[in-house]
């Protein structure tokens, strides 16, 4: 049984400039519960989503790397949120049911596999 997973990718592109490449690594660990890691399907839909996140973080380093290799200023980012919306976002985080939130993700991710499986 797998309780804890680490997943390392990393990339190196060319850039702009003649004889420089660009290069991001990123690492990250989860542990998976116990009551998932027991069925194997349920472990293996946790293994996709978390190495769904792992891509996107690559990507996002990736951009990042270029951005400093070419001299441009990173993305903008997102406003503070004024503290109306904190209220509220607050209010609706606690209405949240963690495990029924869960459900849906997992239900979410096991039919974006079927729909992978089917498109192969």
């Amino acid at each position: 049984m797998i309780k804890k997973v680490t997943i390392k990718l990393g990339g190196t592109k060319q850039a702009k400039r003649q004889y420089e490449s660009i290069r991001a690594d990123i690492e990250t660990t989860f542990t998976i519960p116990h009551d998932t890691a027991l069925d194997l399907e349920k472990a293996m839909e946790a293994y996709k989503y978390e190495l769904r996140r792992a891509k996107i973080m690559f990507q996002q380093a990736m951009t990042a790397a270029t951005h400093q290799i070419d001299g441009k200023p990173p993305a903008p980012k997102i406003e503070e949120k004024k503290e109306e919306e904190e209220v509220s976002f607050r209010k609706k985080k606690e209405d949240i049911d963690e495990d029924k939130l869960f459900e849906l993700l997992k239900d979410q991710v096991r039919q974006d596999y079927l729909n992978k499986q089917e498109s192969d």
